[in-house]
This record gives C-alpha cells, sequence and structure tokens, in this order.
C-alpha cells in the first residue's frame, strides 16, 4: 500500500448527523482539505506501509554494509547475544 496513493480508491459511508456533516465539513475547510483528507489525516498514521520506518532503514544499511554486526558461531551464541532463554 503506498501512502497517498489514489490507484484503486474505493468510497466508505460513515453515518453522521447533519451537526456533525457540517462541524467535520468545517474543519476540513478550516485545514484546507477535503473530508476524505481530513478523516484520513487521522486514519493513515494507523495503516501499517510496505516502506520500513528509519530504524529499519538503518539496520538494512549496516547490515548491506557490514557495520553493527553481532556474530555467532553457535545458536546459543546466538539467543545469549539477543538476551533470550530458549529453556524459559
Amino acid at each position: 500500500m503506498q501512502p497517498h496513493s489514489h490507484r484503486h480508491r474505493v468510497k466508505v459511508t460513515i453515518d453522521v448527523s447533519e451537526d456533525e456533516r457540517i462541524y467535520i465539513k468545517m474543519l476540513a475547510a478550516k485545514k484546507k482539505m477535503t473530508v476524505s483528507d481530513l478523516i484520513m489525516s487521522f486514519v493513515r498514521p494507523n495503516i501499517p506501509h510496505d516502506q520500513p520506518n528509519a530504524e529499519t532503514e538503518k539496520a538494512m544499511r549496516d547490515v548491506d554494509e557490514g557495520k553493527n554486526l553481532i556474530h555467532c558461531k553457535t545458536i546459543e551464541e546466538f539467543w545469549s547475544a539477543l538476551g533470550i532463554d530458549p529453556d524459559a
């Protein structure tokens, strides 16, 4: 899913009172947004995206560059490096 993608859009209907509809439209107008963009501005941060976050991107670069790696010779060393007790 691409953020702000307009491909394959579908309609979603929500039931609100007339006063709520007017208020939502005023909020959107105040922010110079469409009603859809206003509502999605609240929803979008909670939708998982295909793109990794900054921490994951850095970890992937580190692996590609061979930086900050922990080398383990055994599975026991691996669990220990992660601070995991496999027998817990």
